[in-house]
């Protein structure tokens, strides 16, 4: 049984990897002939947003950012600065993503906004109403853009398929 489970879990996980390596293809190849100007600020906020996140992360695991940038003999600008390149592109995709979304008039159905409510609900082990109550209009607006994002993927990932 345990068997089963172990392999069944490393089949799954293969299979969303494999998604995921398709999905990157496919959105790459749209982001690599996207022409747009990215301000610095903008630039930056992500970068720091990115920061921010690998911050909590290294917390998480008992470290923090003085002690990692002390091991790594990196400095926080230097960091910054090899985040930039990464973020470039996150910006790019969600910008390209998002004028896709808009194009082909990709909307989120509220069935489909409660599914994902839902599975958060799930996640947490509450109920649907608990985290109905718990998310804000800023939160819910996130949610929205998030799955309209992903449903650009899909639909990237789809017309790359039919010009196979």
């Amino acid at each position: 049984e345990y068997k089963e489970h172990v392999k069944t879990n490393l089949e799954d996980k293969k299979a969303n990897e494999a998604k995921r390596a398709k999905e990157d293809a496919a959105v790459d190849k749209v982001i690599e002939n996207a022409q747009m100007d990215i301000p610095e600020a903008m630039l930056m906020t992500q970068c720091r947003q990115m920061l921010d996140d690998f911050s909590r992360r290294m917390q998480s695991q008992g470290l923090s950012m003085d002690q990692y940038f002390q091991f790594t003999g990196l400095t926080r600008e230097k960091f910054l600065e090899q985040m930039k390149p990464q973020a470039e592109k996150r910006i790019k995709t969600r910008l390209v993503l998002e004028a896709v979304a808009e194009a082909e008039k990709i909307d989120v159905t509220e069935e489909e906004y409660k599914a994902e409510l839902q599975k958060m609900a799930d996640a947490y082990s509450m109920k649907l109403e608990e985290m109905e109550d718990m998310i804000g209009a800023f939160e819910q607006k996130a949610i929205k853009s998030d799955l309209k994002i992903r449903k650009a993927v899909d639909f990237v990932v789809a017309q790359a398929k039919e010009k196979k």
